[in-house]
């Protein structure tokens, strides 16, 4: 079936993209020993990953980027550095069974973890944001 690129398919039907928060949030609980949530808990743990789609964009009548952004929560900068750490390295190396991946290089990023403390209670996080390629659904 072809795709036009209206956001259609050539017979009417709709596309639509898989759930990236879930995808994401699963590969990271799988690999790290904090929670990957989409949403604050409370009350809030001392480490923990969110994870946000923040924006997508269509590249091809198959394909679409997610813009996925990341805070890395933890009790001391240190901590929350070293977690960003490991986060990214993981997100660089995402590529699940569905062939939902990060690309390589600068094309897999819009920016790399940087130091960004909470606004509102002045605890330590590191935020990334990931370019996430899709299929898309027919």
């Amino acid at each position: 079936m072809t795709t036009s690129w209206n956001g259609r398919s050539a017979v009417g039907e709709p596309v639509a993209l898989g759930n990236v928060e879930a995808q994401v949030m699963g590969y990271l609980t799988s690999l790290l020993d904090v929670p990957s949530v989409r949403v604050v808990p409370r009350p809030r743990p001392d480490r923990f990953v969110r994870v946000l789609l923040t924006g997508t964009r269509r590249t091809s009548p198959v394909t679409a980027d997610a813009q996925v952004t990341v805070e890395c929560w933890a009790p001391t900068d240190a901590a929350a550095c070293d977690l960003a750490r490991q986060v990214y390295g993981h997100l660089c190396a995402l590529d699940l069974p569905d062939g939902t991946f990060v690309p390589p290089g600068e094309d897999g990023w819009v920016g790399g973890p940087y130091a960004s403390a909470d606004p509102d209670s002045g605890t330590p996080r590191y935020v990334m944001t990931a370019i996430v390629r899709q299929a898309v659904l027919l």
